[in-house]
């Protein structure tokens, strides 16, 4: 992802009148406004700070990434009718334009910010309903030789977590589940879903820490719930790591929080538990990874599972600097006090050809058995043939 730079510059060859109407014009600050050249109350401001002079550097990145494909799944309703779409959120890689911004405050210390949103391709809509602009990340924080502290929405200490060991590393994460099992907040909660993370993933009024020493990463964050007249209902608290020795990384998290899981109109918060566990291995070319989650309320309410558990393993290769092929299994289970009540098994397979370092075409083919109440046919499984096929391009 490429820093954009923008600078504007006048040659020293120009004649003086040249100079002078250039001198006279606007000048645009970098919040996109207009002031006189003349109106230095921004100035006088800035000089009565008290760092005032001090040259401190700063740097802004724009990136993004963009994905344009279309879907078919086989099976997507009783008659075994297929859905064929387009306009989706990144069948690949999700569609992100992101600003990253960071001064260096001096002593190894610098302040930073990271804004991040979603869009839909085919529609060019936000990619969630909530009509969040900055939906993905919205935060500012500090770091130095201790780690990071940031503040805002991000995603979840279980979901920085789980990355190190996904096969796919969070590629397709409309169709592996991986995303949306991780803790975050009930974005876009659905009824039977108690752990408040289908479409989750992130945590918002979040206080997250990254502390990196040598090939040991630990992380930890204490999200508000903001609920008036209690500091638990609706909080998250977390706690992860993870260790690279050598071609191998192994990691852990473990959040509590208390989550709405209401499929009526009155709240109802409830504990629950979320652990994840995992491992990968790299080496000339080949990736090998695998790990689990497990997410359990302490209650079970009428009518909502009450526990939640992936298990998956995969692997990776580059044939070719160009050509590189995953495939992963992950099965998913929801249960009611240990009663299984849904299932899916699902096996996927994706292949990438590099166009250039930032373009890629890709397909993946994914075969789903879908069983219990997700399942289409009561008493039966469902079985679901998906196909992808689309270009991403990363800017």
């Amino acid at each position: 992802m490429n820093a954009l730079y923008f600078a504007l510059a006048l040659s020293s060859t120009l004649p003086d009148t040249a100079i002078a109407q250039a001198q006279a014009q606007p000048s645009m600050t970098i919040y996109g406004t207009f002031k006189d050249a003349n109106d230095e109350s921004n100035n006088e401001q800035i000089a009565k700070k008290p760092f005032a002079g001090t040259n401190y550097q700063s740097t802004i990145n724009i990136y993004g990434t963009i994905d344009a494909g279309i879907r078919n799944v086989t099976n997507t309703n009783k008659n075994g009718g297929d859905t064929l779409k387009m306009g989706s959120n990144g069948e690949y890689y999700n569609n992100r334009i992101g600003i990253k911004g960071t001064e260096d405050l001096g002593g190894g210390l610098n302040a930073h910010f990271h804004l991040e949103t979603g869009f839909n391709t085919g529609t060019g809509a936000l990619d969630n309903n909530a009509g969040r602009f900055f939906n993905r990340i919205s935060s500012v924080g500090v770091a130095g030789s201790f780690g990071s502290i940031d503040f805002g929405r991000m995603p979840s200490v279980s979901c920085k977590t789980i990355f190190a060991y996904d096969p796919f590393q969070y590629r397709y994460v409309q169709i592996v589940p991986l995303a949306g099992a991780s803790a975050g907040n009930a974005d876009g909660n659905a009824p039977g879903f108690p752990w408040g993370t289908i479409g989750g993933t992130r945590f918002s009024n979040d206080v997250q820490y990254i502390g990196k020493f040598d090939n040991v990463t630990i992380l930890a964050e204490f999200s508000t719930g903001e609920v008036s007249g209690s500091n638990s209902n609706g909080s998250a608290q977390a706690v992860g790591f993870t260790y690279r020795p050598g071609p191998f990384v192994i990691g852990a998290a473990y959040t509590r929080q208390k989550p709405n899981v209401s499929i009526t109109g009155t709240p109802e918060y409830q504990q629950q538990n979320q652990i994840t566990f995992g491992g990968a291995y790299q080496a000339d070319g080949l990736r090998i990874a695998g790990g689990h989650i497990n997410t359990e309320a302490d209650t079970a309410i009428q009518g909502i599972n009450n526990q939640a558990k992936n298990s998956w393993i995969g692997a990776s290769y580059d044939f070719t600097p160009a050509i590189s092929v995953t495939t992963g299994y992950y099965r998913t289970t929801l249960a009611t006090g240990n009663v299984e009540k849904a299932s899916r098994n699902l096996l996927i397979v994706g292949a990438t050809y590099a166009l250039s370092t930032r373009t890629n075409l890709y397909l993946g083919l994914d075969r789903a058995s879908l069983g219990g109440f997700v399942s289409l046919t009561a008493g039966a499984k469902t079985r679901q043939t998906g196909t992808s096929l689309g270009i991403n391009h990363m800017f």
